[in-house]
């Protein structure tokens, strides 16, 4: 008999250091999918989210007790792995014979590090995890399962799993194994606050990313697609099955290849799924033309999220982002002479990056025709190109910090810049959110977004400093 497997949507997490950080709740569509995979070969599988369900220590702990896993899975991005820790570290006081599996990014990025450092995760797997957990699931020998690592007397990392060749063998994520009516309400299109009636549910069109900013870790460095049919069905039945009302295609370079993108459009338009959902996405300056932008409103988009990341061109040549400052203005005039609602998505910090370069991008953000914007600080993440130009001090970059907890994106701490130290950036980031939000035609919009709580934390922040 195979032993059943729980899945954690996300860690424990008793505290978010960082209010600025994307506050809603959202269903994993990694953990869902997986969940899927193990259910479509007969492996029993739960799926457990703390922060949705409102569950302490001692929730989690029952959960734990009733389902009596085999096997407990738990993602993590960097700045969750200590939460991932301490959650692994609970399960074992529960039964120290449950094999505890750390997957997601940082797991991804150093698995030997990982393990090293977190006694209470007995295997990380690298990459994709639908086959990899599997093959744990299905009790095959440690030592022939690609794409993990474990310990046996010392730390063993085994050679990379192929990557899955054909995204639309894979079945329909696991969303039943959610309450997902808890999500109502939340999303992945940013950190934004959305009606109480809503239902996003995320769709993966396509997976992986083949550019090379030198600030991402990317999982996956070749691009694939699911086809634009198999999507649809996708959408079709997330729509039929559980009432959404959002999509969010959870590529962030939607439309890399055109001619598919275009393709998926129109047979959502072909179904009428146009006149039942709107949908979201990230996307690229450079590829964004008003063809595709007319196609894609048609088809229900309404939001796009770009990386702007700065308005200084050697700063955008110098972060291999493959893009100039001119290209993104244009991409943003089209989304506004069409109608769609845009976020700019910039980060301060950058190597060699001076005060200066950081007042061009704060200007040129202001003056963009965006609806939102984010200015993230620099962090340096396991596995990027950034972290070894910090390790070497190169660009002026300096880590400041290896504990993961502290790696959010927009609180700053891990890192600063000979000529820009932590509390500079700081200060350079309240400047931004000041001058971009801070004016009549934004704040009133900003506020209506946002909890309570997450505006008045804002304001202190942002009007602490007179950048």
């Amino acid at each position: 008999m195979k032993p059943s497997v729980l899945l954690f949507n996300s860690p424990i997490r008793p505290k978010k250091r960082d209010p600025l950080e994307v506050e809603n709740l959202y269903p994993r569509i990694g953990i869902a999918s997986i969940a899927a995979c193990l259910q479509e070969n007969g492996i029993e599988v739960y799926i457990i989210d703390p922060e949705a369900e409102g569950l302490d220590s001692n929730g989690v702990k029952s959960r734990i007790s009733k389902t009596s896993p085999g096997i407990v899975g738990i993602p993590a991005y960097t700045e969750e792995v200590c939460d991932a820790a301490c959650t692994a570290g609970l399960v074992k006081e529960i039964d120290p014979e449950i094999v505890t599996v750390i997957g997601g990014p940082h797991a991804s990025a150093i698995p030997s590090e990982t393990l090293e450092e977190f006694r209470a995760f007995d295997i990380a797997v690298t990459g994709e995890g639908e086959l990899t957990l599997l093959d744990i699931a299905m009790g095959e020998r440690l030592e022939g399962i690609k794409g993990i690592a474990f310990r046996n007397e010392n730390i063993v990392v085994n050679e990379k799993r192929p990557l899955i060749s054909s995204l639309d063998s894979l079945p329909f994520p696991a969303w039943h194994l959610h309450e997902i009516d808890r999500y109502r309400g939340s999303g992945l299109t940013s950190g934004f606050r959305k009606k109480r009636a809503d239902l996003e549910i995320p769709v993966e069109s396509a997976r992986g990313c083949p550019f090379n900013c030198i600030f991402c870790y990317r999982v996956c460095d070749n691009i694939r697609f699911k086809s634009p049919k198999r999507v649809a069905d996708e959408v079709e039945w997330v729509i039929r099955e559980f009432g959404a009302t959002k999509i969010h295609f959870t590529e962030g370079t939607f439309a890399v290849n055109k001619k598919i993108a275009i393709e998926m459009c129109d047979e959502l338009i072909s179904r009428g799924l146009n006149k039942k959902i709107t949908w979201s996405s990230g996307a690229r300056a450079e590829l964004t033309d008003m063809e595709l932008l007319t196609i894609m409103k048609r088809s229900g988009c309404v939001y796009l999220g770009f990386g702007a990341e700065s308005g200084d061109n050697k700063i955008l040549k110098i972060m291999h982002k493959g893009i100039t400052a001119e290209q993104i203005e244009r991409a943003f005039e089209l989304c506004k002479e069409i109608g769609i609602e845009t976020e700019a998505n910039f980060i301060i910090g950058h190597p060699f990056e001076s005060e200066e370069t950081v007042n061009k991008t704060i200007d040129f953000a202001r003056n963009l025709q965006a609806d939102r914007a984010t200015f993230a600080i620099l962090v340096p993440f396991p596995g990027t190109v950034v972290r070894q130009m910090a390790e070497d001090n190169i660009g002026g970059l300096k880590i400041l910090s290896n504990d993961w907890s502290m790696y959010g994106k927009q609180a700053g701490g891990p890192l600063e810049l000979d000529q820009l130290p932590l509390r500079k950036l700081i200060g350079l980031q309240t400047k931004a959110y000041r001058k971009f939000y801070l004016r009549p035609s934004r704040f009133l919009k900003l506020a209506s977004l946002l909890s309570f709580n997450r505006v008045l934390y804002s304001l202190k922040r942002f009007l602490a400093k007179k950048g």
